[in-house]
């Protein structure tokens, strides 16, 4: 499962029926810790997540940006041919775009916020 945060408000329509769909957008943290230099390097991962079929529609309707959430469903790969231009010439590229398809999405309280205080305390 995926847990995050949503990046803006549910794209949900008005009126779903049985091909309706909603769109999510979750944001994910994970990061590496560089030994090296002795630091954390956060990364923040953008899903797209697809909500099929008129029950989800209804359920993420009234979701907001900064909602925590768990989402568990399937990756899908679509692939597009999209025209690139290089010396004024243009050739096709096949270009590959992902997103989740939910089975399931719940939503969490937020986790509690971390401070660092230090070594002292």
């Amino acid at each position: 499962p995926l847990r995050g945060f949503l990046g803006r408000d549910a794209d949900s329509p008005a009126e779903a029926i049985e091909t309706s769909f909603a769109v999510l957008l979750l944001a994910t943290q994970s990061g590496t810790w560089n030994i090296a230099i002795n630091e954390w390097t956060p990364r923040i991962d953008w899903h797209r997540v697809i909500c099929p079929g008129p029950y989800f529609c209804g359920f993420t309707r009234d979701m907001r940006r900064g909602d925590y959430l768990e989402v568990e469903g399937e990756l899908h790969a679509l692939e597009q041919e999209r025209g690139v231009v290089i010396a004024g010439q243009r050739f096709p590229v096949k270009h590959a775009t992902y997103a989740v398809h939910a089975t399931q999405i719940r939503r969490l309280d937020r986790p509690p916020a971390v401070v660092d205080t230090g070594e002292d305390g």
